[in-house]
């Protein structure tokens, strides 16, 4: 919610994510505001900016950040009342159909100069066919950057047990079925995809990228390197572990000195084993990973290579 000074202060690439509620670069109505987009687009260390049109998680419902947690730096940074419920929408009044989608990226690619996605949990795959022809019709210039897709098994400790549990496609399905759209329609070396959803170990990570995935997304990995016991109160300003709270007296318990320490241990590590896995399956690094260089064991107890599970489509 917001580009911070923390998140500047360690001089790291970022991605800023525009969420329905636009913290940060919103007007006090919650409207766009290419003013505070200009601001967080001078920042060299925001690479580009993803507009998130819903995460695994919660595919089709919005948020509530409660007032206990709308602290006077919290709403200076997101640019809404201090001590005050804050609403996130389900959606983005302004994108009711893929013209209006396309017209926003295009619209904060203008007003940054920087690279513009979106980020979005698939079910059905009939609205990426009309998307992809749409593209095509009007001409790859329109198309967004990269596509992040966020596979149902993302996580929050603050979402509605029904949509955790029985929406979106899981990633395993979704991943390839993106991919393999990309391919059909000629889009695929225009537009980066980006993997994400419960993508925690290096296995996973390597999977990602035979399917196809530029580059993976992660939070709950580093979440749990924090200390993250999946205690489910998010929501109630009562985390144990003091991550996802303001209160003092659980703050107690997150020392940043010492847990970004096992953040950025996880990270390297996870970059490393990847890194091992790579030259094992016969490729020089991991972006040569191919669905042919991986195999699952099936139901019938025998494995099959990703390439003869999911064949690619010819490209259009």
């Amino acid at each position: 919610g917001g580009l911070a000074p923390w998140h500047l202060e360690g001089g790291c690439d970022l991605v800023f994510q525009i969420g329905t509620a636009k913290y940060g670069v919103r007007h006090p109505d919650g409207s766009l505001s290419a003013a505070r987009l200009k601001e967080v687009a001078a920042h060299d260390t925001v690479r580009m900016f993803e507009i998130k049109l819903s995460q695994g998680a919660k595919p089709g419902k919005g948020g509530i950040l409660p007032a206990a947690k709308v602290t006077e730096e919290i709403a200076r940074i997101r640019g809404i009342p201090i001590h005050q419920d804050s609403l996130s929408p389900n959606r983005h009044p302004e994108i009711r159909g893929n013209a209006e989608l396309l017209e926003m990226i295009a619209r904060v690619r203008e007003i940054t100069g920087k690279p513009v996605g979106f980020k979005v949990v698939l079910g059905g795959q009939g609205w990426l066919d009309e998307l992809f022809a749409e593209i095509v019709r009007r001409g790859s210039e329109w198309a967004p950057d990269f596509i992040t897709v966020d596979g149902a098994e993302g996580g929050s400790g603050a979402a509605p047990q029904p949509l955790m549990d029985a929406m979106g496609l899981p990633l395993r399905e979704a991943l390839p079925l993106l991919v393999d759209k990309l391919v059909q329609y000629g889009l695929r070396e225009r537009v980066r995809v980006v993997a994400s959803g419960r993508l925690i170990t290096p296995i996973g990570v390597a999977w990602a990228l035979c399917m196809g995935a530029d580059f993976v997304a992660s939070a709950r990995g580093p979440m749990f390197a924090l200390g993250c016991i999946q205690a489910m109160r998010c929501h109630r300003n009562t985390c144990p572990t003091g991550i996802t709270t303001h209160d003092p007296r659980f703050q107690q318990g997150l020392d940043p000195e010492l847990k970004s320490l096992w953040v950025a241990n996880y990270l390297r590590r996870v970059a490393h084993e990847v890194g091992m896995i790579a030259p094992s399956c016969g490729v020089r690094e991991p972006r040569e990973l191919r669905r042919r260089h991986c195999r699952v064991v099936t139901g019938d107890g025998r494995s099959r290579s990703l390439e003869e599970l999911f064949p690619q489509p010819h490209s259009g």
